[in-house]
């Protein structure tokens, strides 16, 4: 694992201030993320092997952080660029226990 990123997988929680996103990273701690925030998400693929296929973690994907926390079914966004021609953003939504990583940068 790089040092320069907390890396781990993205869970959310309720405190008493409401829900959070966290990295929950492999020794057990947790890193909180705020809005605006750089993240990367991990992607993959599926590949062919000799009992059907498996699952291969490859590159990153860059995008900003954001959320909408005022609800009780909580939805982390990884905005990754805008759409022309208006400059709407566009977004995917993450799933918990996906894994990402930010910059300790």
């Amino acid at each position: 694992m790089d040092t320069a990123y907390f890396e781990g997988t993205l869970q959310v929680k309720k405190t008493a201030g409401g829900w959070r996103h966290y990295i929950l990273l492999g020794d057990g701690s947790h890193y909180d993320l705020h809005c605006g925030s750089s993240l990367e998400v991990q992607l993959g693929e599926w590949v062919p092997d000799n009992e059907g296929e498996h699952f291969e973690a490859r590159n990153w994907l860059a995008g900003r952080y954001e959320a909408n926390l005022s609800s009780d079914n909580p939805k982390a966004h990884l905005y990754i660029g805008y759409a022309a021609p208006l400059g709407q953003g566009v977004y995917v939504v993450m799933p918990t226990g996906i894994r990402v990583r930010h910059s300790k940068k």
